[in-house]
């Protein structure tokens, strides 16, 4: 076999870090990027903000996990410099009309001690929690918002977890995997015992962890739970992006892949051929790296099984409004605000980005601010606001902000960035499925398969995920070299 073809579909952050990684196994291979869309990216995207910030922010995905190597490993070959979140600002739940601090003894909302939720809920809501009913022991996943119902109360699942996997799925706690969400919470649910007395153990050994950082147990000067870059953290996808047409790597853009034509075994003819546009491609291996959604369309005639568990993976469509505001004198506090579903408010999250982002605050304007409101759950009714056009989709954004906060700055900059059927929903059995999945594609030597669908949603995930199946690629297309 000569200098082997390989064919990439898609090149969000999981595509362009699958084609780096190749590049660094295979120097000698002939690497395709082919992007649908007319951009890189995928949900990493910046703006200059009407020129309000002209070095860049982001306006999707704004942050990725620092206590994870992946991002900051990839980063670091780059020579990409690190920024980091504020120390002087911290994030608040939007509870009964009212600004609360966010609770710091939880795993992701749920307590070690239910009285460190005293006055985000009512006595008896609290009561209730520190009343744990204990369940049978249940067998395999089970969706974490009901199982916390079932043993802390309603109030726990729907006022304090929900808003907080809500911000990183767009998904509702009571249809989300335990597994893939908050798996320290598994052996609770399997052996019947104490959710409350799980949390305090998870959150005693991550304390003594180095760069744990659990707010409250560690010192001012720990290590940081999240970085960026400077311009947003999706100047990632152009640096990588630059590496690798530096390597010859050809980066296609509004040419999608819409089908797989696998070769016959033995023959002289390429192991794939690759419908990308107008064009067919041939490949000794191909990766996809789009939604699940549409990996199961391109593999409906390869493989019934492996195309059938993508296309029974929902994802949720969500929208960010970000606006610059004329905040002059008076400037903003905190560093944003999570809303529960319970409020019946319009936006879900807002970011104080200027506030959490020390290097965005100094690349804009003095005596302006930034604040990005996100929209949009999954399961939301349909006319609830995607239906609106931008223009009032906006405006209802920016109307229920000023309510919650009595802010009446001035927006200088107001734009909607949309992003549809972004973001899969891991519902109970997901990683199960994602295993099957694992284990079908060995039946396809020199196919693979990246992105968010799988293992999760993170950068770091994303990478980790990229960079093992660029590794087994790899390493099936070195051992047909040798032979």
């Amino acid at each position: 076999m000569s200098a082997p073809r390989i064919v990439i579909a898609g090149a969000g952050i999981s595509g362009l870090a699958t084609a780096y990684r190749l590049t660094r196994a295979l120097p000698d291979a002939e690497i395709t990027v082919c992007e649908a869309s007319d951009r890189l990216g995928g949900c990493l995207k910046t703006s200059t903000l009407g020129g309000q910030a002209p070095g860049g922010a982001d306006v999707g995905a704004e942050a990725s996990l620092f206590v994870r190597p992946e991002t900051t490993e990839l980063c670091a070959e780059l020579g990409l410099n690190l920024e980091f979140p504020s120390r002087e600002h911290s994030s608040q739940l939007f509870v009964r009309d009212a600004m609360h601090p966010m609770p710091t003894d939880t795993l992701m909302g749920v307590p070690s001690d239910p009285a460190s939720l005293a006055g985000i809920l009512t006595a008896p809501e609290v009561d209730r929690a520190r009343a744990e009913t204990l369940t049978e022991p249940a067998d395999g996943d089970v969706p974490v918002g009901e199982f916390i119902a079932s043993r802390l109360g309603d109030a726990v699942a729907d006022v304090i977890v929900d808003p907080l996997l809500g911000g990183v799925y767009a998904g509702r706690c009571r249809e989300l995997s335990m597994a893939a969400t908050i798996p320290a919470l598994l052996p609770a649910a399997h052996t019947g015992t104490s959710v409350l007395e799980a949390v305090s153990a998870v959150r005693a050994q991550r304390s003594a962890a180095s760069g744990a950082n659990i707010p409250g147990t560690k010192s001012h000067d720990a290590p940081p739970v999240f970085m960026t870059l400077p311009g947003g953290i999706g100047t990632l996808i152009t640096a990588v992006a630059d590496d690798l047409r530096a390597r010859g790597v050809r980066i296609e853009v509004g040419t999608p892949v819409t089908a797989l034509q696998p070769g016959q075994p033995g023959s002289a003819e390429p192991a794939w051929t690759v419908r990308a546009g107008d064009e067919h491609l041939p490949a000794e291996a191909v990766v996809l790296a789009v939604p699940a959604y549409a990996a199961a369309s391109i593999l409906a005639d390869v493989d019934s099984e492996i195309a059938g568990i993508l296309g029974d993976i929902d994802y949720a469509d969500s929208a960010v409004v970000t606006a610059v505001l004329d905040t002059g004198d008076a400037p903003l506090s905190g560093s944003g605000f999570l809303i529960p579903p319970t409020e019946g408010r319009f936006i879900k999250a807002s970011t104080f980005a200027s506030n959490k982002w020390p290097w965005l605050k100094d690349a804009l304007p003095a005596g302006t601010a930034v604040v990005r409101m996100s929209v949009g759950r999954y399961g939301d009714d349909p006319h609830a606001w995607a239906a609106l056009d931008d223009d009032e989709l906006a405006a209802r954004a920016l109307a229920d902000w000023r309510d919650i906060t009595g802010s009446q700055a001035e927006c200088r900059h107001l734009e909607v960035q949309r992003w549809t059927q972004s973001l899969p929903q891991y519902r109970p059995g997901h990683l199960d499925r994602s295993t099957a999945i694992d284990t079908a594609l060995t039946r396809h030597p020199g196919l693979g398969l990246t992105g968010a669908a799988y293992d999760g949603v993170g950068i770091p995930v994303c990478l980790k995920r990229a960079a093992a199946e660029a590794h087994r690629i790899a390493a099936g297309l070195t051992a047909a070299i040798r032979t």
